[in-house]
């Protein structure tokens, strides 16, 4: 059987490893990271100071070695918060930790027992892990798929309060405790063990969720422009597949349109391109209070956009590109003079993919630039497209 010692020298081990793994997400922008490392380092280090209690003098061995370790299992809980949202004021929390080391120094100095010690870091760890508990219960509006990090979380915090309160009762009530943290009974040595894994584990759901962070904001990031916050080219190829196979079960329409920022390049060569920038932001905006929930606008790159919209036909379509454009012609000053051309196509039903819809809506827009700009053309059956709208 493993002793006392070894065994806190394996938990320090677990939180070092942990360090390891929390330290490769500490640029991922990810909330409560740097909470978990620091949450690591102090389990590393009460582990170690536990572990020499006998060599070290009476300061580093009760109350030292409590207050570091009791700090541990407070930075993961401060790290869960951010993690899930919310900020915690650090006063009341070290106000918390001043009491559990006066309580401990207590049981020390002026009263000396163990099992007081015992009872009082017991029912510390309990309530810590219930906050953590707490903190991922009273996000479960927000909580998404996958399910199970959540789950693992609140498992285990229970787990590791009820192990932590059966100590507290066992130290109470229980026959043959030990009066030492080291002493090698059987009992100790099973709660030592299973408590040695408490920190390590708790940081572990952390992790779960802190991974599922980062696959979200590198879905996010490859699906939307990081300027104007529009989907991505990628995304719009996507889409445009989904809403085409949609359209053929359902046999509703699907329309779409390109715009293009006509004269948007001088802009950026005579103003800069923050001015530029300032220009995409003005015309995003103008466009999504246009648009209906279903729509989605994405930038295809550069100054080109394009515009999916599921059941609607020509006519819808050609509509909301009107007031788009007449809307953008009305704010010229703050466009910096930018003004929309614009094609429209529907889908017909030879369309065997979306190249053929978006071949369609660029001949239609090329005939607007064409045509001198500032307008809205919508393709025909024939070669050439239909003017819509344009400027007076």
């Amino acid at each position: 059987m493993l002793s006392t010692k070894e065994i806190f020298l394996i938990a320090s081990l677990l939180c070092f490893v942990s360090y390891l793994i929390l330290f490769s997400f500490r640029e991922d922008g990810v909330k409560g990271i740097r909470q978990l490392l620091l949450a690591s380092v102090l389990g590393m280090a009460g582990n170690i100071l536990y572990a020499y209690g006998r060599e070290l003098s009476p300061l580093f061995a009760f109350e030292i070695a409590n207050t570091v370790y009791a700090s541990a299992p407070l930075a993961v809980f401060v790290g869960y918060r951010h993690l899930f949202g919310r900020r915690t004021p650090s006063r009341p929390l070290f106000l918390l930790l001043a009491l559990f080391c006066a309580g401990i120094s207590f049981f020390h100095y002026v009263v000396d027992s163990f099992s007081a010690r015992t009872m009082l870091a017991s029912m510390f760890q309990a309530g810590v892990a219930l906050a953590i508990g707490h903190t991922v219960l009273s996000r479960r509006a927000a909580w998404h798929k996958p399910l199970y990090p959540k789950v693992f979380i609140l498992s285990m915090c229970a787990l590791v309060a009820g192990g932590h309160l059966f100590r507290a009762l066992w130290q109470l009530y229980g026959t043959r405790q030990p009066v030492s943290l080291l002493e090698p009974s059987g009992w100790n040595v099973i709660l030592l063990a299973a408590g040695g894994f408490a920190l390590p584990v708790l940081i572990f759901g952390a992790l779960l969720i802190a991974h599922r962070r980062i696959v979200l904001m590198a879905e996010y990031a490859a699906n939307h422009d990081f300027l104007t916050g529009v989907w991505s080219r990628r995304a719009f190829f996507e889409m445009g597949e989904h809403e085409l196979a949609r359209a053929g079960r359902t046999g509703l329409p699907m329309s779409l349109l390109l715009v293009d920022l006509d004269n948007f390049k001088a802009v950026n060569d005579t103003q800069g391109h923050d001015r530029g920038d300032q220009v995409l932001m003005e015309f995003v905006s103008h466009v999504r209070h246009e648009l209906r929930v279903v729509d989605s606008l994405c930038r295809l790159g550069g100054d080109e956009f394009a515009v999916l919209m599921p059941d609607t036909d020509l006519p819808g379509a050609a509509a909301l590109a009107a007031r788009l454009r007449a809307k953008v012609d009305m704010a010229r000053e703050r466009m910096a003079g930018v003004t929309l051309s614009i094609g429209v196509a529907t889908l017909r039903d030879r369309d065997i993919d979306l190249k053929a819809l978006i071949k369609r809506a660029d001949i239609a827009l090329y005939a607007a630039k064409e045509r001198g700009r500032n307008r809205v053309f919508l393709e025909q059956e024939g070669t050439l497209p239909l003017v819509v709208k344009h400027a007076a």
